[in-house]
């Protein structure tokens, strides 16, 4: 079975925004209550309003609806996530320990503020060759997120920086199941307190306290 790749091909969007966003928040809703594999094209069309054709041309079909939903997933957390950092440094914020916090806050809003994409993406049933993609996308995430730690490359390092990942993944399952503002904010600010209680500095880890 043709296995999906991480960037999609080279389709380009004729349509609004509008139609764009239309689909995949019809898409976001059919595949969380049906599941990917049970999920037909007449469900996305009867969802979305948008004609089979005009969801063909512009994705390619259903497999290249779900890796839409995660792509723009990606795009608009990676947004959030680099505006809050550089909001943050604009401030006047040089310690790699806080930037690392900011960084864990803007993926965690902006979990809760795509909570229906991000549930679908997280659900398990996804399409053939999807999860290489995720593992992918998530290597280079947490690539980004470990230099801002500022650790070394060492084998206890290494470890301290895979416990700081493996927070903030179970964080974001947490934030997957709140229903208001104020239970993501409580998740959020618990994550924060863990992660303070890690300051490698602590643990006598060689780490550049500022960039």
């Amino acid at each position: 079975m043709k296995e999906l790749k991480a960037k999609p091909g080279a389709r380009t969007w004729t349509s609004t925004t509008g139609t764009k966003d239309r689909v995949l928040d019809a898409a976001s809703e059919i595949f969380a209550r049906k599941g990917f594999t049970d999920t037909t094209m007449a469900d996305l069309v009867e969802a979305s309003g948008v004609s089979v054709g005009s969801i063909y041309h512009h994705f390619g079909g259903k497999s290249e609806v779900f890796m839409a939903i995660w792509n723009n997933l990606v795009e608009r957390m990676g947004l959030h996530v680099g505006e809050a950092l550089e909001q943050a440094r604009v401030e006047g914020v040089t310690d790699r320990i806080e930037l690392f916090e900011v960084s864990t806050r803007a993926y965690l809003e902006s979990i809760w503020q795509n909570q229906s994409r991000a549930r679908v993406v997280a659900m398990g049933d996804t399409p053939p060759g999807f999860d290489a993609v995720r593992r992918g996308s998530a290597r280079r995430g947490s690539g980004n997120d470990i230099e801002l730690l500022g650790l070394s490359s060492g084998r206890r390092e290494h470890l301290f920086g895979d416990f700081h990942m493996a927070i903030r993944a179970e964080a974001a399952r947490a934030v997957l199941g709140c229903r208001t503002p104020e239970a993501t904010e409580a998740v959020i600010e618990d994550t924060l307190r863990v992660i303070r209680r890690l300051d490698p500095r602590e643990f006598e880890f060689e780490v550049e306290l500022s960039q």
